[in-house]
């Protein structure tokens, strides 16, 4: 079967993309990084951090008020809060890697000392009901 000449084929005539393509595109780009630059730009002061001994929550820390505990289970590891953060700056263990880690300060970070069986992890203080996540990225 030839073809008519003065037929042409439809799938060579569309475009890869249109018009109204490109603008659906660019209002969802505009609206992710909107959001984006929305939640990255929440102050911390909105956290705080779970210190965790055994598996277990023992002590909620507000990140808003700069201080230096320990835990009376642990007197030999070193916590600090400093402009709305917290690190482990002293510890016993052998490898140092939870004073190394340094200050975290955004929900969902975590820090671990394993010999010790502690661990930080920060979380919002608006918390979501169970069975929500607590953090997006």
């Amino acid at each position: 079967m030839s073809r008519q000449e003065g037929t042409q084929d439809p799938m060579r005539k569309r475009k890869l993309t249109k018009r109204s393509d490109i603008i659906l595109i660019g209002i969802l780009l505009a609206a992710a990084v909107s959001v984006y630059l929305f939640v990255s730009s929440q102050p911390a002061g909105g956290a705080a951090a779970e210190v965790i001994y055994g598996g277990k929550v023992v002590m909620t820390v507000d990140l808003t008020k700069d201080r230096t505990f320990s835990l009376p289970e642990k007197p030999n590891v070193v916590f600090q809060v400093k402009n709305d953060s917290i690190a482990f700056t002293k510890s016993d263990c052998p490898d140092q890697i939870c004073v190394h880690t340094g200050f975290i300060s955004k929900p969902g970070q975590m820090a671990a000392c394993l010999p010790n069986d502690l661990m930080l992890k920060i979380i919002s203080k608006g918390r979501p009901s169970p069975g929500q996540p607590d953090i997006v990225n």
